[in-house]
């Protein structure tokens, strides 16, 4: 039986091993960095843009609520005319 040799790194080896394995993983969390950036911005602005909608829908009700605004209903007109 024939035995296998074994490549056995030296000691430089594998810190230009462990660097490139370093160097990878700084690129990936930078790109991944840079996506969690703008998917927080956009969602803030989601939310400013919603609360935005949400206040004009809320103040055009409030007026429709008015009571000086309303026109007048026939009922209300029946009753002032007698």
């Amino acid at each position: 039986m024939k035995e296998t040799e074994t490549d056995i790194a030296t000691p430089e080896q594998l810190l230009q091993t462990l660097e490139a394995q370093l160097a990878a993983q700084r690129s990936q969390h930078a790109k991944s960095g840079r996506n969690r950036a703008i998917i927080l911005v956009a969602g803030i602005l989601f939310i400013v843009v919603a609360a935005s909608g949400a206040l004009l829908v809320l103040d055009q009700m409030l007026m429709d609520m008015r009571p000086g605004d309303r026109p007048s209903t026939s009922a209300s007109t029946q009753s002032n005319g007698k």
